[in-house]
């Protein structure tokens, strides 16, 4: 990969590209809130799990499609069918709001290369497309993707239950292979193989958007 590849990925999964990550944690504050995460352990698990089978695993999916379509009018119809899928009306708003604010910066920042080639679509939809517009390689961008996104989780985490920071990277540096794993398996996927059965973490979801106190938009 190009040392200009390498820059892209690293500023476009910064904490600090303005796609406002960290206002969203995909319902892990009702998970937390109902004791059903209380440690560690048990969140290592829950981002297993999501890994496997949920929202992570889609947007792999999701991501690499984006990156392979031939031309805006495709990746403009995958963006429907990723809206489909989304679990919940937070689900959706989730994937939205990053993915057409993550498409703004770059058409500001880019304009000559992205300023006509990015929709306002969902979050795996926008990175897959400019990750392809770019010549930033699939594999690595995928990659640099799923560990954002399991990073900002962790980060809501521990902005809401009792687990330092150290311990928060211990849990991000044991979901290196898991992502590696599932960079490797996307690459052979297509929308039929879209779903999952991380139930718990959909119902988590789904059971946020009538939480009263709150601190995350999802």
């Amino acid at each position: 990969m190009s040392a200009q590849s390498e820059h892209l990925l690293a500023a476009w999964m910064s904490p600090s590209y303005p796609v406002g990550a960290f206002a969203y944690s995909h319902g892990l504050e009702t998970a937390i809130s109902e004791e059903q995460i209380t440690s560690a352990d048990d969140l290592g698990g829950w981002l297993d799990r999501l890994l496997e089978a949920g929202g992570p695993r889609a947007d792999a999916i999701f991501l690499t499609l984006a990156h392979t379509a031939p031309d805006f009018a495709a990746r403009d119809a995958l963006a429907a069918e990723v809206r489909a899928f989304a679990q919940g009306r937070e689900r959706l708003l989730e994937t939205d709001a990053q993915g057409t604010a993550f498409a703004a910066t770059s058409r500001a920042v880019w304009p000559d290369r992205l300023g006509k080639a990015l929709g306002d679509w969902p979050y795996p939809v926008a990175v897959g497309a400019a990750a392809a517009r770019m010549g930033v390689d699939r594999d690595a961008a995928c990659r640099l993707y799923l560990h954002g996104v399991i990073s900002a989780l962790i980060a809501a985490a521990v902005r809401f239950m009792p687990l330092g920071q150290t311990e928060g990277q211990r849990l991000l540096a044991a979901r290196f292979a898991p992502i590696d794993a599932l960079v490797e398996e996307s690459r052979h996927l297509t929308l039929a193989d879209v779903g999952g059965h991380a139930i718990m973490a959909d119902l988590a979801a789904l059971r946020h958007e009538t939480q009263t106190t709150r601190i995350f938009r999802t």
